[in-house]
């Protein structure tokens, strides 16, 4: 039996951190919201016993066991006791990585959806999020993909209604961030700004762009920004072409726009032009 699904990204619209537990987790108040950039994902259930073989069109991508599909694999086995079995799977990697966009973490969500399908659903929702948390902290979201706000260490999920209506522009620059970084800087971090969230939410629901431009910050880009010169200089230059605004998404280092879909494709086309060495797209919600 041969699976073929699309596992789509995320952005972060506002996120706070709230506090951190003795574990080390940070505690976070966020909106996420599932985009249409998607990777690809064929998964081949032979039937039979064995063990998991990942491929994959990026040589940088490990395929064993650190890779978070793998780790979605041995965690279902074990939870639900089931013998495992022999899958194939090929990844096609469309996703920026090292972007806050999500990528893995939307491939273990969906592919542990799949897995649970195939064998009859021994695993509710809230087990199968209660799982993963420790896997991948978006893994929670990706098994709703709905928009949502978001708190815990990722695993509180409130499906909040989305009406906005606009066009995303993605773009990665050609380097990635540490999310240890971001979390690391962010005690250094003196008068932060707080993204509103209620005021997003509101926007979003009653499709105000401006409602939803107007509120939105990110403590992990700010935390950055304090030592990071290359995402710094990124920042400003993005800036300084004065096209739009442009917010971080997680722990980056991608960035995003919210533009009116009447603008899109020229704003679009604009960037396309004047990044050169960068990724980037033009999305819509999910």
């Amino acid at each position: 039996m041969i699976k073929k699904i699309k596992s789509n990204a995320k952005i972060n619209i506002g996120l706070n951190i709230k506090g951190k537990l003795s574990n080390g987790y940070h505690l976070l108040d966020m909106v996420m919201v599932p985009i249409n950039l998607c990777d690809e994902i064929e998964i081949e259930f032979t039937g039979e016993p064995g063990t998991l073989l990942i491929r994959t069109n990026r040589d940088d991508i490990p395929t064993g066991k650190e890779n978070i599909l793998y780790k979605v694999y041995e965690s279902f086995y074990n939870k639900t006791g089931i013998p495992s079995q022999k899958i194939n799977l090929y990844l096609e990697k469309n996703i920026p990585h090292q972007a806050g966009l999500g990528g893995g973490s939307s491939n273990g969500g969906f592919f542990l959806k799949e897995l649970n399908l195939y064998h009859g659903n021994p695993l509710s929702l809230e087990e199968m999020i209660d799982m993963s948390k420790g896997i991948g902290a978006d893994i929670p979201f990706f098994l709703v993909n709905k928009t949502c706000r978001i708190n815990g260490i990722g695993e509180k999920l409130q499906i909040e209604e989305n009406n906005l209506q606009c066009d995303i522009l993605v773009i990665k620059p050609p380097f990635g961030v540490s999310t240890k970084e971001a979390y690391k800087n962010f005690s250094k971090l003196k008068n932060k700004k707080d993204a509103n969230i209620e005021k997003i939410l509101d926007g979003l629901k009653e499709n105000k762009l401006s409602d939803v431009l107007n509120n939105i910050e990110n403590h992990l880009e700010q935390a950055l920004l304090i030592e990071n010169e290359d995402l710094r200089l990124f920042k400003n230059f993005l800036d300084s072409l004065e096209l739009t605004d442009f917010f971080m998404s997680g722990s980056g280092s991608a960035y995003f726009s919210l533009v009116e879909k009447k603008n899109s494709h020229e704003v679009y086309s604009n960037l396309k032009g004047l990044l050169e060495g960068c990724e980037v797209y033009l999305c819509s919600f999910s």
